[in-house]
């Protein structure tokens, strides 16, 4: 039901905001179409997939040798603190609300309908792509390799859900987003590098109090920041108004042996 609801709400807005002409950005039938549809396709497969992690038993954790783990990520193994994923949390939330800061540009206030339709894309994606790793990869978390974190903890499903992380995805995906919204609306701003180095510093510190909580290896965060980087900028880049801008739109090509549908990215 709230999925179903959030998907409605994205097509309200962007029927909303089709009906103007928009800068630097704009939405389209085909780009938006596409891009959502493929973002409900993931929220329900990647749900699917993470629905399946399976809980530790006390046999497997009492098993675990943190000299099997890679070099990289040893180092990061038996490390617990709440304080420190707490303050993750408020950090990675505060990164999640940036954007509604436009709402108090004038330049982009206009905007706001596209602008919104874009960021709830980001958000599906941003949301459900770690999920494909957590539910298929089902990596053990550095913390129960450790005697800090309580063993009702341990023994949760979640402990197997380190590959890769949310919060890295969720602050760089967001993060980048803001960034490059407000660089395309104020390409000549002299804060452009203060907001760009702003928006990576808070992404870079939820990820590093990630490593540091015991909530994730090094690796985890480094897909995760990846991930989340890319669908903050791509997202952004597929609906310019520029000579830059990409489009997607289906076509039909003969075959010898009949027809086949494929979408062209112009």
């Amino acid at each position: 039901m709230i999925r179903n609801t959030f998907f409605l709400f994205a097509v309200i807005l962007h029927l909303a905001c089709a009906q103007s002409t928009l800068h630097p950005y704009k939405t389209n039938w085909n780009t938006d179409g596409i891009t959502l549809g493929t973002a409900v396709i993931v929220a329900f497969s990647a749900s699917a997939i993470d629905d399946k992690v399976p809980k530790l038993t006390t046999t497997e954790i009492d098993g675990l040798n943190k000299q099997e783990i890679n070099a990289i990520d040893r180092f990061s193994a038996g490390l617990y603190s709440t304080s420190q994923s707490s303050i993750s949390d408020i950090l990675v939330g505060s990164a999640i609300l940036s954007p509604v800061l436009f709402v108090f540009d004038n330049d982009v206030r206009g905007d706001i309908g596209t602008v919104a339709t874009m960021y709830i894309e980001t958000a599906l994606f941003a949301t459900f792509l770690p999920s494909y790793g957590k539910g298929s990869v089902q990596r053990i978390r550095p913390y129960v390799y450790g005697s800090k974190a309580p063993l009702s903890e341990k023994l949760s499903s979640d402990s197997r859900r380190s590959f890769f992380s949310g919060h890295a995805t969720w602050a760089f995906a967001t993060s980048v987003f803001f960034a490059q919204v407000y660089s395309d609306f104020h390409p000549t701003s002299k804060y452009t590098t203060t907001v760009w180095t702003g928006a990576i510093g808070i992404a870079s510190t939820v990820s590093i109090l990630r490593v540091t909580s015991g909530a994730h290896f090094l690796t985890d965060i480094a897909v995760g920041a990846a991930v989340g980087s890319a669908v903050g900028y791509l997202i952004p880049y597929f609906h310019r108004t520029t000579e830059n801008e990409i489009s997607l739109s289906p076509f039909i090509t003969p075959r010898s042996s009949g027809f086949s549908l494929a979408i062209r990215l112009k």
